[in-house]
């Protein structure tokens, strides 16, 4: 039965060429833009590789401290310093792995080269700590990474991307060999395959332990939790507000308010203050965001879905003389009309991750040399997203003139009187 409709459909959008392809059209654009939003969030929030745990992961990055006399009104922000990190944040019993990779006001950008070479070249350097690899998973091509007793101990190792590799030691391999970063040694024990701008805790071009580093007690932090479940984040914010309550009691004139646990989605709000970002509200606007990029269009599509059905209509009589049901002219409308729906979806689709790739500076906040994985685009949540703007267009757009079309009198649809 569906395999006729679909038929049909396509002998349908044959014979009004025209009306078919301002249709697909109209629907590519609607899909197109409704795409965008779905497949940018979808590279900022689901589980890709190398941050494959982001929907487990709690971050906590800045806090607020208040005095508490309360005549002299003091409130200030700031990240996480490796004191507050170390006395207050790193021995919590919830999280599988807790792990701090450094971020500094400045960022982490330093000369690297060869060993007893002359050209240098800067290069995004991550440190961090031995459990950072248990939380983030990366494809090794050759090695494996620092120990948590390299860690401990501060020696100089580091484990460097392909592209590093190739632009400082070119065909040569690099496993074993010396570079220098920031003018200190490091021996290279890893290798890894590139990772894209687009994940903000998995990219770099090198990756040492921070306490291979000067100073690295007067750095700034971020602090990532990995939770054995998501539903543990109940009990990780109660550890957090016990840390709290540490400080408060420890220091006679400031109380702290460390911002977070946050998830991937909340991390990523605007936040103000010591307010946790209101994840349900931004919902709604999505939703909203959504409701209209899908209504307008449909609004303009269903004239042209009500023209194509005003020249079936008898057709339509025809086979409810002869006894077809109510709900199966319903059903067949419905579908081939989502046929149509389905192509120009497909059409959107392919042009959303072209503005994707041509807006991503903007989009996603990366450099416009980075590149953007085929699996971190083609994933599940954008396949479903699609199928879902697809059918709700197709219901928005059809379902009113198909439904009308299907109640309408057998001697009306004969004399093709108006539905």
């Amino acid at each position: 039965m569906y395999k006729i409709y679909f038929k049909q459909a396509l002998g349908m959008l044959k014979q009004n060429k025209f009306i078919s392809i301002i249709t697909i059209t109209g629907t590519a654009l609607a899909i197109m833009m409704v795409m965008v939003i779905i497949v940018t969030d979808s590279i900022k929030h689901v589980d890709i590789a190398p941050e494959v745990n982001r929907s487990k992961t709690f971050y906590v990055k800045r806090y607020t401290k208040k005095s508490k006399d309360q005549t002299k009104n003091r409130i200030w922000q700031s990240t996480i310093s490796y004191e507050l990190y170390k006395n207050y944040l790193s021995e919590f019993k919830t999280p599988e792995y807790t792990t701090a990779v450094d971020k500094a006001w400045n960022g982490n950008q330093f000369m690297v080269k060869k060993e007893n070479a002359n050209e240098r070249f800067l290069s995004e350097i991550k440190m961090v700590d031995a459990s950072y690899w248990k939380v983030l998973s990366f494809t090794f091509l050759d090695g494996k990474s620092f120990t948590k007793e390299d860690f401990k101990s501060g020696i100089r190792n580091a484990v460097i991307s392909q592209n590093l590799a190739k632009k400082v030691f070119g065909n040569d391999g690099a496993l074993g060999k010396n570079i220098e970063i920031d003018f200190n040694l490091y021996k290279v024990i890893g290798i890894i395959k590139d990772v894209p701008q687009t994940f903000t805790y998995g990219y770099g071009e090198a990756y040492i332990p921070y306490t291979s580093k000067n100073g690295y007690n007067n750095r700034s932090y971020h602090i990532l939790y990995l939770l054995k479940d998501k539903k543990d984040a109940t009990a990780l914010t109660e550890e957090i507000q016990k840390a709290q309550r540490k400080f408060d009691s420890a220091d006679p004139e400031n109380n702290i308010t460390f911002h977070g646990p946050y998830n991937q989605r909340q991390l990523s709000m605007e936040e103000t203050r010591d307010m946790k970002p209101d994840e349900k509200t931004a919902n709604r606007k999505m939703i909203f965001i959504f409701t209209v990029l899908l209504l307008i269009p449909a609004v303009n599509l269903s004239s042209f879905s009500m023209s194509q059905i005003k020249r079936r209509i008898e057709e339509i009589g025809v086979r409810k003389a002869f006894g077809a049901k109510k709900y199966i002219i319903l059903i067949q409308i419905l579908f081939e009309n989502l046929i149509t729906t389905f192509i120009g979806g497909i059409i959107g689709l392919i042009l959303s991750y072209f503005i994707v790739m041509w807006l991503k500076s903007w989009l996603l906040d990366v450099g416009a040399e980075s590149a953007i994985p085929i699996h971190a685009l083609i994933s599940y949540p954008v396949l479903v997203g699609v199928f879902l703007a697809c059918f709700v267009l197709n219901l928005l757009s059809a379902g009113i003139p198909a439904y009308r079309a299907s109640k309408a009198a057998i001697v009306d649809s004969l004399n093709k009187k108006n539905m």
